[in-house]
């Protein structure tokens, strides 16, 4: 937790990486020029670290539909996938479907809005998405946020090849790890995590996903790129958009 770091209380980040893991999320940011991971139960945990000038990357969809009408975001990033990672891009369903709290009648509830059913891994993802849709127009809210994809992150890394092996093998792992040389540290990051948090709690892909997102949030705007180029927004004014490094 990021109690256990005894961080200063004016500490501010200057970006941060975040990705969904199962105690909560795991974040990842600078300190003292190394990168570190920790894990939050909730968002709210990082919020006296943010600035209204932190740039924050999450792996979570940012911007929900209302209708049957699916992202643009989702669509492209899954082109830009093929032919090995695109179905790690879910569709993310209307936002009514996603406050529903009965897998049964989700489905159902989707099946009438879109004519297509919902898979239980993303269903199990609706309590991470309500807590970040609803912290975006929160009061509390500190940082400009983004969604990052981690797999079109490494596609971009790899030279805009999408990588064959999955994250969760050790070779996908290992290159994955390596794309991310432009972070000193990483090795002594994920060893850290090792060693602090249990597996129940934390996984390492969620731990180099978590990183991805972090060196696409520490990269100046000229040097990533908005997937669509012109975004739309949704009803609540949150831009729906992939951001990755160019």
């Amino acid at each position: 937790m990021l109690a256990d770091l005894d961080l200063s209380s004016s500490l501010k980040f200057s970006a941060v990486g975040i990705d969904g893991c199962r105690a909560g999320w795991v974040a990842a940011f600078q300190l003292g020029g190394e990168p570190m991971l920790a894990v939050v139960k909730t968002l709210s945990e990082l919020s006296p670290y943010l600035s209204n000038e932190t740039a924050v990357m999450i792996d979570m969809p940012i911007g929900l539909t209302n209708d049957d009408s699916s992202r643009q975001c989702d669509a492209m990033a899954r082109q830009r996938l093929k032919p090995y990672r695109s179905s790690s891009v879910f569709g993310v369903p209307p936002r009514i479907v996603t406050r529903m709290l009965d897998y049964p009648q989700a489905n159902i509830l989707s099946r009438e809005l879109t004519g297509k059913g919902l898979s239980k891994q993303s269903f199990y993802l609706f309590p991470k998405i309500r807590e970040l849709d609803d912290w975006l127009v929160s009061d509390e809210r500190r940082g400009e946020w983004y969604e990052c994809h981690p797999e079109v992150a490494f596609a971009q890394l790899n030279k805009g090849v999408a990588l064959e092996a999955s994250k969760k093998t050790l070779v996908g792992r290992t290159e994955r790890i390596l794309l991310l040389s432009e972070l000193s540290g990483v090795d002594a990051a994920l060893e850290r995590a090792s060693q602090v948090y249990r597996r129940k709690d934390v996984l390492p892909d969620d731990c180099v996903d978590a990183l991805v997102c972090l060196l696409t949030a520490e990269r100046d705007q000229h040097r990533r790129i908005v997937i669509p180029a012109t975004p739309e927004s949704d009803e609540r004014g949150l831009t729906m958009a992939i951001v990755a490094p160019a």
